[in-house]
C-alpha cells in the first residue's frame, strides 16, 4: 500500500458505511415492513429480525471505521506497520460478532420456525462463511506483518501493493 491509494481507499469505505446506513435506516425496517404485510403469519417475528439485523450492521460499520483507522495509521506512518494489529483485532471481532448475529437469525428462521427457504439457507451458509473469512483474514494479515517486521519492508510482505 502506498500514500496514493490511502484516499481511494477512503472513498470505498465512506461509500460502504453510507450503504450501510441507508440499509439500517431505510431497505432493512422496509423489508420487514414488506414481509409482515406478505407473510402474516411471521409478522410477529418482523421486529425481532429487523432489530437484529441493524445490530449485525453496526458490526459491519465498526469494522469500516476501524478500517479508516488503519488508513490514518498507514498515513502518519507512511506504510501499514504493526501497530495497526489492534485495528486488525477489532475488525475480526466485529466481523466475527455479525456473523454469529446472522448466524442467530438464519438458523432462526431455517430450524425454528416455518420460515426456511433455500434462501435461508443460503444466507446461513453464507454468515458462516463470514465468521472464517474474517479468522482467516486476520491470520493472513498478521503473517504478513510478521514477514515485513523480519524482511525489513511492506513491498516483501505485500508484494501486490
Amino acid at each position: 500500500m502506498n500514500i496514493q491509494q490511502i484516499p481511494s481507499l477512503r472513498i470505498v469505505i465512506g461509500i460502504l458505511a453510507l450503504g450501510a446506513l441507508m440499509a439500517q435506516l431505510f431497505v432493512i425496517p422496509l423489508t420487514a415492513v414488506s414481509y409482515a404485510s406478505v407473510y402474516p403469519e411471521a409478522a410477529s417475528l418482523a421486529i425481532p429480525y429487523m432489530v437484529a439485523f441493524i445490530v449485525a450492521v453496526v458490526g459491519v460499520e465498526l469494522a469500516l471505521l476501524a478500517g479508516w483507522k488503519i488508513l490514518a495509521i498507514a498515513k502518519q506512518e507512511g506504510s501499514l506497520t504493526s501497530s495497526a494489529m489492534g485495528r486488525i483485532e477489532f475488525i475480526t471481532a466485529s466481523l466475527v460478532f455479525t456473523a454469529i448475529v446472522m448466524v442467530g437469525i438464519f438458523a432462526h428462521a431455517c430450524f425454528f420456525t416455518t420460515l426456511g427457504s433455500p434462501a435461508t439457507l443460503f444466507g446461513l451458509l453464507v454468515s458462516l462463511g463470514l465468521g472464517a473469512g474474517a479468522l482467516i483474514f486476520r491470520k493472513s494479515v498478521k503473517r504478513h506483518l510478521d514477514a515485513r517486521t523480519l524482511h525489513g519492508g511492506l513491498e516483501h510482505a505485500f508484494p501486490a501493493f
